[in-house]
């Protein structure tokens, strides 16, 4: 009997297969897909959505490779180490599971349940172990399709219910799961062919668990030293405990609220633990000297800082002061002398963009209750003019900054420390999928970004996620350096906040394109947001960070 066969677009190039072949099969016939290549094939993307290698084949598909070396493979390297993480923690500590919680010390921090105490460095060291015995070993991972019942069955069998909470609120009837053979392992997400293509990891000891590392993206061979960051570990760390106290750890526990009924519940609570930290960052503010009281607010983009100003100057006046905000916008320098990046663009976030010594010299004069005449900066036409009518502040009274570079000493090096609370603001709401298949805690961050963008600003799904790479590593550049600098953590992430936010941001994603080149980012988006059940925007109250980003604050923005 004659084989059919077809023409498939491999890398641009018309290639004839045999009808229904699998990537990895045509792949293997020409030798380009082996783990001791220095730079091998690991994944692809088929008419623009990413997948493993073992996706069939047929005509006209549109296939582009993707190598190890690749930044776009970095998700999927972290993925398979985290795979295998777990498959060894269960051989070496049966009974236990393994919590992959939150992104920390340029890696996860991890927690092994079921143990008395934490891990030692020797048991640490055992599972490391294990890990680089299963990457010898070279064993294939291969996707396998269940249905619902069966996996149900499966992770009840197996003393998972975080794995039983999520197929049993998928609204649909099949799930695609990972088997690590050799194990009978399953893992949610996609993997590299087989362990033997990880590169370089490590687990280094952070009592009670661990932070597992890998290498950064397009240096999977590469490790970075850890940074330890105590003031943040904490703060992430008081909130996993405090979802864990909530029963809503993951995805499949969120659903089950909702499913529940108790959507109106969750959001209060979540809503008063912010409402806290500002009353406590307020009396803060209160207690610095009477002499000079200045607060700088940084974060990231899309993480609230705006609204966590807004809310702090309305429990300042709780307490009888009344603060000044300071724009940080309005100190930038004549468009002609703004510093350009690599590409010829424009560069607003370096700090070099800011008139630092009128800067500094304005607020050294403002706290001391002299008179000043701020700048207003016309981005029209890229140029500021000093206010006629000055501005003097009452002695005491507040004086709040808020930017990326209000951490960095050097915005405001003419004021001494003692006079400074800096606050530091970030989505750190880390809602994964299940115990172990982690989300990247900017995840949430981007999606606020997209409706954001999209709702004030005009800019399409796909322009956003065009430009994401690039904020990313301003971030990296201007914030995250400093942020063990800051007094205050504010974690702003809402635990309901992406059942919310799925409502707006599935349609934007939706509208790009197959042809767009965000494409692929914009359906492993939209891959994620199917895994949660929906929450209608009415129940987020009008004073809630989040309205910042869907509408209907009753702040002006």
């Amino acid at each position: 009997m004659a084989v059919s066969v077809t023409w498939v677009e491999l890398d641009g190039k018309q290639v004839e297969v045999p009808a229904g072949q699998t990537l990895i099969e045509l792949l293997r016939s020409r030798g380009a897909v082996d783990p001791q290549a220095p730079d091998p094939v690991v994944m692809a993307s088929i008419n623009g959505r990413r997948t493993d290698l073992y996706e069939p084949l047929f005509h006209q598909d549109q296939v582009r490779l993707y190598r190890l070396r690749e930044r776009r493979t970095a998700p999927t390297i972290q993925r398979t180490v985290s795979f295998i993480l777990d498959a060894a923690c269960e051989q070496l500590f049966p009974g236990c599971e393994l919590r992959m919680e939150f992104s920390y010390g340029r890696g996860v921090y991890c927690r092994l349940l079921g143990l008395k105490e934490g891990l030692n460095t020797a048991e640490i060291e055992a599972i490391e172990q294990r890990m680089r015995d299963l990457v010898a070993a070279d064993l294939p991972i291969t996707p396998h399709v269940f249905g619902l019942r069966t996996l149900i069955s499966k992770a009840r069998a197996r003393g998972k219910p975080a794995e039983t909470n999520l197929a049993q609120y998928l609204r649909r009837d099949s799930l695609k799961l990972y088997r690590l053979q050799g194990t009978d392992h399953l893992f949610y997400g996609r993997q590299l062919p087989s362990t033997g293509f990880v590169r370089a990891f490590r687990l280094v000891p952070e009592p009670p668990g661990f932070i597992m590392q890998v290498g950064p993206a397009g240096a999977p061979e590469k490790l970075l030293d850890s940074v330890r960051q105590p003031k943040l570990l904490h703060t992430m760390r008081t909130y996993a405990d405090w979802l864990v106290s909530l029963e809503l750890q993951d995805i499949g526990h969120l659903n089950r609220v909702i499913v529940q009924g108790k959507v109106q519940e969750l959001v209060q609570l979540c809503e008063a633990r912010h409402g806290r930290v500002f009353v406590d960052a307020a009396n803060q503010v209160v207690a610095l000297p009477e002499d000079g009281r200045l607060v700088l607010v940084a974060g990231p983009s899309s993480s609230g800082k705006t609204t966590f100003a807004k809310r702090l100057s309305i429990q300042l006046r709780v307490l009888g002061y009344a603060p000044f905000a300071l724009s940080l916008d309005d100190y930038f320098v004549d468009r002609e002398k703004t510093p350009k990046s690599p590409d010829g663009d424009y560069d607003y976030e370096s700090l070099e963009a800011i008139r630092l010594d009128l800067f500094n010299q304005h607020l050294k004069a403002l706290l001391a209750g002299e008179p000043v005449h701020l700048p207003a900066y016309d981005f029209h036409t890229g140029t500021s003019r000093l206010r006629e009518e000055p501005t003097v502040l009452g002695r005491g009274q507040p004086l709040i900054v808020e930017g990326i570079h209000a951490l960095n000493p050097r915005l405001s090096r003419s004021v001494a420390r003692r006079h400074k609370l800096l606050a530091y603001v970030s989505a750190l709401c880390h809602m994964n999928v299940d115990n172990t298949s982690y989300i990247r805690t900017s995840r949430t961050r981007l999606f606020r970004r997209i409706v954001r963008d999209a709702q004030f600003r005009g800019y399409t799904a796909s322009a956003t996620l065009a430009r994401w790479p690039k904020v990313r590593a301003g971030e990296e550049r201007h914030i995250f350096p400093f942020q063990n600098e800051a007094d205050i953590f504010f974690n702003s992430g809402l635990a309901y906040e992406l059942s919310v936010l799925k409502l707006w941001a599935e349609p934007r994603l939706a509208a790009v394109g197959i042809d767009d080149p965000n494409y692929g980012t914009a359906r492993s988006l939209i891959d994620l947001l199917a895994t949660l059940l929906p929450i209608d925007a009415s129940v987020v109250p009008p004073t809630s960070l989040l309205r910042e980003f869907i509408g209907g604050s009753s702040f002006n923005y």
